[in-house]
């Protein structure tokens, strides 16, 4: 008797797991809205379309981008981690996860280790240094040199984040002296290291696509841990001997603190199926990214590994400041 009525009750608590399993509704069950904290257009807008538009054909629900651009990501990753709704996702690069929380000038409208629960990576993208083609350099070897030699002299200049940061590190590590030149829009700072108003710039090498196919800019190196597809004869920083300069500069989905563990694991599983598609490849190396998908749990400490890294570079700089 002892035996039946513990075969009953194991048998009950079976039939519970799976009407219960059966009642939780599916999900996606209606449509999700992906928000990515860039304009409409950028890599990194592109690149969240292109899995956006795959995950929707996989999930048979609508996949909405929506776009949020704002204080070097803060806003739109803010609007997300207040959204609410375990059917928003985001969609983002590194900077307002791993570098606005070290230099926010006022508290954040979210907690990066609370607020978003990594999915999956979906991009590298390939940051470098690169030099006007006027000052007649192709290393950085002769760009160290020449600014050893005109302490002062040269102009240099980055995008926000990453590049920023490492151009900053290599000047500070070299003890090079170059005068910063901030610009409020990315057009205006490509057209004067075209012209040769500024020496060196830090960017992502989709960024810098348009003078390098005008002749009018070279890239000394890659801050990536290997070599870039779209420039095999860059050597990386680690080659250089900077190890202290390699990043990972990732994109990827962040699903919100609601979702169930097994669903994330089921979306990370849903975007490396997306990243089969072989026209991939062809379609990133043209944004200057390379097709990559992880894990949750490999994500997570893709990120731990870049706060760490923007941690020391901020410590050994003094800050996000500028010679």
């Amino acid at each position: 008797m002892k035996k039946f009525t513990a075969f009953a009750g194991a048998a009950a608590a079976t039939l519970l797991a799976v009407t219960a399993a059966q009642a939780q509704p599916a999900w996606p069950n209606r449509t999700v809205r992906v928000i990515t904290p860039q304009p409409p257009g950028t890599a990194i807008d592109l690149t969240c379309r292109i899995f956006s538009q795959k995950l929707a054909e996989k999930w048979k629900q609508p996949v909405v981008v929506e776009n949020r651009p704002g204080g070097d990501g803060v806003t739109g990753v803010g609007a997300f981690a207040n959204a609410g709704s375990d059917h928003t996702l985001l969609c983002s690069f590194g900077g307002p996860i791993t570098i606005s929380p070290f230099v926010a000038q006022s508290k954040l409208p979210y907690d990066p280790a609370t607020d978003l629960k990594p999915i999956s990576v979906i991009a590298d993208f390939v940051q470098t240094f690169a030099v006007s083609k006027t000052t007649g350099l192709s290393s950085l070897a002769d760009l160290r040199a020449k600014a050893q030699a005109e302490p002062g002299k040269l102009n240099w200049s980055a995008t926000q984040g990453l590049p920023l940061l490492l151009f900053n590190a290599f000047l500070r590590a070299n003890k090079l002296d170059m005068a910063y030149v901030p610009y409020a829009a990315v057009p205006a700072a490509l057209q004067d290291v075209g012209q040769g108003r500024i020496q060196a710039y830090a960017t992502s090498y989709g960024t810098l696509v348009p003078l390098l196919e005008s002749g009018q800019a070279t890239i000394v190196v890659v801050l990536n841990g290997q070599r870039a597809p779209q420039l095999p004869d860059v050597p990386t920083a680690k080659e250089l001997g900077m190890p202290e300069l390699t990043v990972v500069s990732f994109n990827g989905f962040f699903a919100p603190k609601e979702l169930p563990v097994a669903q994330i694991e089921q979306i990370a599983a849903d975007i490396a199926e997306a990243a089969k598609d072989p026209e991939f490849p062809a379609r990133f190396a043209k944004m200057g990214s390379v097709v990559r998908t992880t894990s949750p749990a490999e994500f997570a400490r893709l990120i731990a590994e870049q706060r760490a890294t923007v941690e020391s570079i901020l410590k050994a700089t003094g800050g996000l400041k500028t010679p």
